[in-house]
C-alpha cells in the first residue's frame, strides 16, 4: 500500500497472471472489460501503484480477492476500508447536492417533447411508452440473402428476444444505443435523464444530458471541442463549481447521456468521436449512454455494449396511442380509451397490414395518429399517408430539428430524392429483389441520376456524386435498412410496394402497358394495383383494361368456360336477394376450395356482405364434406400414419352430421344419411375402415357427388388439370383485385363500376347475352 494507491505484490502478480491465463484474456482485453485504458492494467501487473479503485475492480474481474493480491494484513485492510467507506459518504453526498442544483436545469431540458406537426410542447411522462431493445444489432449480424428470404423480417420477423430498455440501461455501464430514424431514441434518453433526475432511476447519480449537435455548434464557435469544459459550463450555471465537477466525475457519479451522434455535422464528426472516445476512458468510472442512427455508426467505442432498439410491439402501439389521444388530442382519459381502442381495431384489420408494419415506428405512427384525428376516423386514403412518411423521412424530419448536411444527395430536391428512391423500389420490386447487396443500390443509382432533372445537376456527376447519393440513401433516411452485413431491403414493404406504383404511374401514366398489366395475376402486386388505382385522377381506361385481360385468362378453355356457365347458373338458383356476382364469387370459392384456394376468402368482405342464407350454409356444408375427402383420400395416398388418417375420418363423421343438420328436404336428408351409414366405425375397427375405404371409396363418392348434383346443382367433379388450377387461382385474385379497385376508386363513373361488377366471374357467352 502506498499514499497514491496500491500495488500488487510478488505473489499477488503471480496469482493474477494465472487468472488471466485461465480466463484466457490479454491485458487489452481485461482493460476493455472493465472499461479502462491499458496504462492501468499494465502498471498493475508489473507491480507499480494504481489507483484503489481500478486495483480493486481488476482483481474483482480475475475472480481474485484484493487485499490477498496487495498482501495486506488485517489493520491494512481495516484502515483502507474506513477510508474507502468515508469517501464513499462524501461522494455521495456531494453528488446528493448536485443533483438538487441541477435538477431543474436538466426538467427545463428533458421533460417536454416538440412532436412533428404539434405547435405546442408535450409532457414526456404522460406520452412515454417503455422501449424494448435488441440485444444483437441487426446490421452486424452475418448472415446471406437465402436466409433472408427464409425468415423475413418484412413479415415484422424482427423483433425476436427484446430485452426492456431501462434493465439493459441499469446493467450496461457504457452503452451504445442504436436505432432507425423516429425509433425513439432521444424520447428514450430523455426518460432515463428525467427518471434519474427524481431519484427513480440509478438515484445516486448526477444526470447529464448533451445533445451532441449542440455540443459541435457550440464548440465550433468556442474553437474548442471540449467535452469536459462543456459539461462544467453547464453545470457551472446551476451554481455547481468546477472543483465539484471533477470531483464527482472523477468519482463516477455521473450518468452521461451524449444523443445524437448522427446529427453531429459531418466536417466535426471525427473529431466530436475522438472527444467522446477520450472522455469516456479518462472518466470511464462514469455511467455512460449514448445514441446514434444504426445506419450513421461506424466507429465503435472500446469497452461499450452495442444494442438496437427495437420496433414496437402491438401492447406498445397500444399505450402510445392512448397517450397520444389524451395528451395530443386533447381526449379525456375515457374517450382516449375508447377512441384508442376502436383505432387498434381498425388497425388490425387486414387491409390495414401494411399500415400495421408503420406502426412500429413511433415517428411513423404518429404521422397515423395525426390523420386518424384529423378524420375522427380511420378512413384517410393510405396513399397520402405514405407521401407524407416519404416527405418526412426524405427531408421534414431533419429541418424541423434543425439538422444540415452539405453534400450532394442532400442538396438534391426533394423530387428527385422520390425519383431515386422509387427507381430502386420498383426494379427491384419487379424483379422480386427484396434483398440486395450494395453493389446493386450503386448500379441502380447509375441507371437514373444522369436522368435526373434538378438544378444541382447542371454539370457532369462525379464519382463523389455517386458515393455521396449512395450514402444519403442508406445512412440518412432510413428508407433502406441493413438486414445483415452488406445486405440491405427497404425498412417498410408498404413502402416499397408505394414507391413502386408511383415509379410506374410516373412512367406510364396508367395501366393501359402491356408488360405491366401482366403482374396482374400475380399475389405480390395486389397492394401495388391498389395503390395505382387510388392515385389515377380517372381510372376508366384502366378498370376497363385489366377487366378484358382478366376475362382473356379463361377465354379458351372451354372446361372452365363451361365450369363459369354452371357457377352463373348455380347462382341464379339460390334464392336471395343480393347480387348475382357476390354469389357466384361465393360458389367460386366453394368449388374451388380443395384445388388450394385459400379459405381467407371466406371472410373476404364482398362475399361476407351477403349475410347468413340456410341455402349458403348449406351448400359450404356440402363442400366442406368434398374437402374432407379429398385430405382423406391424399392421407391414403400419402402413407400417413394410422392416427392422422382416423383424425381424418372423425372430422368426415362430424361434417357429414352438421350438413344432415342443415338439410331441410326430407328426401334429400335420408340419401345424404344412407350415404354416411356406409361408412364403417373408425374407433371400433380401425382396420375394417382402411379396407373398406380401399374397395368402396370411388363408388361411395360417386354416389354422394350424384346426390349433391341431383338435389343441390353442386359438387360436380370437374377433374382439373395442374395447370388449370393454377389458372384458375389466378382467375379468383385478379377478380378479387378488380372488385378491391372499384371499392377503392371514386374517379370511375358509376355505371362502368356496376357493368364491371356484373361481368365478374361469367362465361364468354353469358358475359354477350347480357
Amino acid at each position: 500500500m502506498t499514499s497514491r494507491g496500491l500495488k500488487a505484490s510478488p505473489e499477488g502478480i503471480k496469482a493474477a497472471k494465472t487468472a488471466l491465463t485461465d480466463k484466457t484474456l490479454s491485458q487489452q482485453k481485461l482493460a476493455t472489460a472493465l472499461g479502462i485504458t491499458r496504462q492501468p492494467v499494465s502498471k498493475f501487473f508489473a507491480g507499480e501503484p494504481v489507483s484503489r479503485s481500478c486495483f480493486v475492480q481488476i482483481c474483482q474481474q480475475l475472480g481474485l480477492s484484493w487485499q490477498q493480491v496487495a498482501g495486506m494484513d488485517y489493520s491494512d485492510v481495516s484502515e483502507i476500508t474506513s477510508s474507502l467507506t468515508s469517501q464513499k459518504a462524501d461522494i455521495n453526498a456531494l453528488a446528493s447536492e448536485l443533483r438538487q442544483k441541477y435538477q431543474e436545469k436538466i426538467q427545463d431540458q428533458c421533460s417536454t417533447l416538440q412532436m412533428l406537426d404539434v405547435a405546442r410542447a408535450i409532457p414526456l411522462e404522460e406520452i412515454y411508452t417503455p422501449v424494448e431493445v435488441l440485444p444483437e444489432v441487426t446490421s452486424q449480424k452475418w448472415r446471406d440473402i437465402a436466409d433472408l428470404r427464409e425468415n423475413s423480417p418484412l413479415n415484422g420477423n424482427n423483433n425476436c428476444n427484446t430485452l426492456p430498455g431501462l434493465e439493459v440501461v441499469l446493467r450496461s455501464p457504457k452503452l451504445m444505443l442504436l436505432g432507425k430514424s423516429g425509433s425513439g431514441k432521444t424520447t428514450f434518453l430523455q426518460y432515463l435523464a428525467i427518471a434519474c433526475n427524481q431519484g427513480k432511476f440509478q438515484p445516486h447519480l448526477v444526470p447529464v444530458f448533451v445533445r451532441l449537435k449542440e455540443f459541435a455548434e457550440d464548440a465550433q464557435d468556442e474553437g474548442e471541442f471540449n467535452l469536459l469544459q462543456y459539461i462544467s459550463h453547464s453545470l457551472s450555471c446551476c451554481d455547481v463549481d468546477e472543483k465539484a465537477t471533477l470531483s464527482i466525475l472523477s468519482r463516477g457519479s455521473v450518468l452521461i447521456i451524449l444523443d445524437g451522434l448522427d446529427e453531429v455535422p459531418l466536417e466535426h464528426t471525427d473529431i466530436v468521436t475522438r472527444e467522446i472516445r477520450k472522455f469516456t476512458q479518462i472518466y470511464y468510472k462514469n455511467q455512460f449512454v449514448i445514441s446514434c442512427r444504426i445506419s450513421a455508426y461506424k466507429y465503435r467505442f472500446p469497452g461499450f455494449t452495442e444494442v438496437e432498439l427495437a420496433d414496437f410491439n402491438d401492447k406498445q402501439i397500444e399505450i402510445y396511442v392512448q397517450n397520444w389521444l389524451v395528451e395530443v388530442a386533447h381526449q379525456s382519459v375515457i374517450d382516449g380509451e375508447t377512441n384508442s381502442k376502436l383505432f387498434i381495431q381498425n388497425l388490425n384489420l387486414p387491409e390495414n397490414q401494411r399500415i400495421r408494419e408503420l406502426a412500429r415506428v413511433p415517428l411513423l405512427l404518429h404521422l397515423i395518429c395525426l390523420s386518424f384525428q384529423a378524420k375522427g376516423q380511420f378512413t384517410f386514403k393510405q396513399v397520402n399517408l405514405y407521401e407524407q412518411v416519404l416527405n418526412v423521412l426524405l427531408s421534414r424530419w431533419d429541418e424541423t430539428r434543425g439538422i444540415k448536411r452539405d453534400d450532394f444527395y442532400t442538396n438534391l430536391n426533394l423530387s428527385s430524392k422520390k425519383k431515386l428512391i422509387a427507381h430502386i423500389a420498383a426494379t427491384t420490386f419487379t424483379n422480386g429483389e427484396y434483398f440486395f447487396e450494395q453493389e446493386r443500390i450503386q448500379q441502380l443509382l447509375a441507371e437514373v441520376l444522369p436522368n435526373i432533372n434538378n438544378s444541382s445537376l447542371q454539370q457532369s456527376l462525379t464519382p463523389l456524386d455517386h458515393k455521396s447519393a449512395l450514402q444519403g440513401l442508406i445512412f440518412q433516411d432510413s428508407l433502406l435498412v441493413e438486414r445483415a452485413r452488406g445486405v440491405y431491403s427497404f425498412a417498410h414493404l408498404g413502402l416499397l410496394e408505394y414507391l413502386t406504383a408511383r415509379d410506374v404511374l410516373e412512367k406510364s401514366c396508367n395501366l393501359v402497358d402491356e408488360s405491366l398489366i401482366n403482374y396482374i395475376t400475380q399475389e405480390r402486386w395486389y397492394h401495388v394495383f391498389l395503390l395505382i388505382m387510388n392515385m389515377l385522377f380517372r381510372a376508366d381506361e384502366a378498370i376497363v383494361y385489366m377487366s378484358n385481360h382478366i376475362a382473356d385468362l379463361v377465354y379458351h378453355d372451354e372446361q372452365i368456360q363451361a365450369y363459369l356457365t354452371w357457377l352463373n347458373q348455380k347462382a341464379k338458383s339460390v334464392k336471395i336477394n343480393n347480387n348475382d356476382t357476390a354469389l357466384r364469387a361465393f360458389y367460386f370459392v366453394c368449388s374451388a376450395a380443395s384445388g388450394d384456394i385459400e379459405n381467407y376468402l371466406f371472410e373476404w368482405e364482398f362475399i361476407g356482405n351477403l349475410g347468413f342464407n340456410s341455402e349458403l350454409a348449406l351448400d359450404k356444408m356440402l363442400f366442406n364434406i368434398l374437402n374432407c375427402i379429398d385430405d382423406l383420400k391424399l392421407a391414403f395416398d400419402n402413407n400417413c400414419s394410422y392416427t392422422h388418417i382416423f383424425n381424418q375420418a372423425r372430422l368426415l363423421n362430424i361434417t357429414f352430421d352438421e350438413a344432415i343438420d342443415l338439410v331441410g328436404d326430407g328426401e334429400f336428408k335420408r340419401e345424404l344419411y344412407q350415404i354416411k351409414k356406409q361408412l364403417p366405425c373408425t374407433e371400433s375397427n380401425p382396420d375394417k375402415f382402411y379396407l373398406w375405404w380401399q374397395a368402396n371409396c370411388n363408388i361411395w363418392e360417386k354416389r354422394l357427388r350424384d346426390n349433391l348434383i341431383k338435389y343441390r346443382n353442386i359438387g360436380h367433379n370437374w377433374q382439373w388439370r395442374d395447370l388449370q388450377l393454377g389458372i384458375l387461382k389466378k382467375y379468383l385474385y385478379a377478380n378479387k383485385l378488380i372488385i378491391d379497385c372499384l371499392r377503392i376508386q371514386v374517379n370511375i363513373q358509376k355505371e362502368l363500376k356496376k357493368q364491371i361488377e356484373d361481368k365478374l366471374f361469367l362465361a364468354i357467352a353469358d358475359n354477350q347475352a347480357q
